[in-house]
């Protein structure tokens, strides 16, 4: 039984207005994103179809058309071939390394005519498809060592993969968004707690006391949990090993990763290089004060102080030319949808819809969380993209036809 059937469900009629509210405060965050970008390509003196709005334009109505094609896609076709979904998925991410374009030192995108995508945006909707199908399996016992064994391997070979382009923050998503699906599907919470524990610490043993407290917790919570003698032996030897080998790791992370995790703590830590993006963002967003500085007015963008400002801090845009007011509206919109995604997975009548919303719903808040936490200073800059708002055609694509499933999947008939 999944967790959300667990909820009461006297009323599990599918609420048709829900899905014209999801669609709509897409559409509208959309087309708030398309407002944002023409104002920032405003100034340039090339044609607007060159322009980062028109070509946001094109991808939107392309985006329309794979919404409609998701949405009368027959539930059972995309289920029987979930896994045929991910076989693809994995080639369309070793396209980059062999017909892809080079974009400093980095391997992400395809050139397809005169737009270019992504693949590993469209990786996002395979891989939940696929879990989520293994997941719902009807002879599945959700608290067998299998049920986190082998969506770890659907999880683990993208993240290799991208992690290779590379692109670290696209392939943590894949981990961190397969946790939700876990808990959703009732997989006992001690072992996801296990499966997250490594992750702990290594995060932990950057500090030698913040490393000895989560060895203690982890001992206690083995001692208190395990019913088994040699999985709580091999889970403390695995965890403290990895402890250990931090400083390896470490040292393999590329220069302007460690930079970045270093200037998340003190962002005054290097100014003028790692630090300067957070601190323009944090400046522009500052100044937009109560009602914002007004459509095309705002000086740390149109001055281009600040960096990235078409994709990775669109918010910081937002803040500054529409202020506190438009900060908050576009929070509100952000947290009213994926509220509504989370009730359309308790709500689903079968569990590989659930599964399938729930994971689509975990990639979005994701995406939300980290792009605002950065622009905001509170978190190491990603390279995430604002769902809807900011540039980026794969993306808004990858976002429609997951809107697209999730009407389709819960839908009344």
């Amino acid at each position: 039984m999944l967790r959300g059937e667990k909820i009461s469900r006297k009323k599990v009629n599918i609420i048709t207005s829900q899905n014209y509210i999801i669609i709509g405060i897409s559409f509208l965050l959309t087309l708030f994103g398309l407002l944002v970008l023409y104002s920032i390509s405003k100034p340039l003196q090339i044609a607007f179809f060159s322009k980062t709005v028109g070509k946001q334009l094109i991808w939107f109505f392309i985006s329309i058309i794979a919404f409609v094609v998701m949405f009368f896609t027959k539930k059972k076709f995309i289920y029987d071939n979930a896994y045929i979904f991910y076989l693809i998925g994995v080639a369309l991410l070793a396209l980059p390394f062999l017909i892809g374009i080079k974009v400093s030192e980095t391997y992400r995108w395809v050139r397809l005519g005169p737009l270019s995508f992504q693949p590993s945006e469209f990786m996002k909707i395979f891989f939940v498809i696929t879990v989520a199908k293994y997941l719902s399996g009807e002879k599945l016992d959700v608290n067998s060592p299998n049920a986190i064994f082998i969506p770890l391997i659907f999880t683990i070979i993208p993240f290799i993969v991208i992690l290779n382009q590379p692109d670290l923050s696209t392939a943590v998503l894949f981990l961190i968004t397969l946790l939700p699906m876990l808990y959703w599907a009732g997989v006992n919470i001690y072992n996801i707690f296990l499966l997250i524990s490594p992750i702990i610490s290594i995060i932990a043993a950057f500090n030698f006391y913040s490393f000895f407290v989560w060895v203690i917790i982890l001992l206690i919570v083995l001692y208190l949990n395990s019913q088994r003698i040699w999985v709580s032996f091999l889970v403390g030897i695995s965890n403290l090993s990895l402890g250990f080998f931090t400083p390896f790791i470490w040292d393999h992370l590329k220069p302007y990763q460690q930079k970045r995790i270093i200037t998340m703590f003190n962002v005054w830590e290097d100014p003028q290089g790692v630090g300067y993006q957070v601190i323009q963002s944090q400046t522009a967003i500052g100044s937009g004060g109560l009602f914002g500085k007004g459509f095309g007015q705002g000086t740390q963008t149109h001055l281009k102080f600040l960096p990235q400002q078409h994709s990775d801090f669109v918010f910081s845009v937002v803040g500054e030319e529409y202020g506190f007011v438009g900060v908050v509206s576009v929070l509100i919109l952000f947290f009213v949808l994926l509220v509504l995604l989370l009730n359309s997975a308790y709500k689903a009548k079968d569990r590989f819809s659930s599964l399938v919303i729930i994971g689509f719903q975990s990639f979005l808040f994701l995406h939300i969380f980290i792009n605002v936490g950065v622009s905001a200073g509170l978190l190491p800059v990603t390279g995430l993209s604002l769902p809807f708002i900011s540039y980026g055609g794969s993306f808004l694509l990858c976002c429609y036809v997951m809107l697209g499933i999730v009407i389709n999947l819960s839908r009344k008939v």
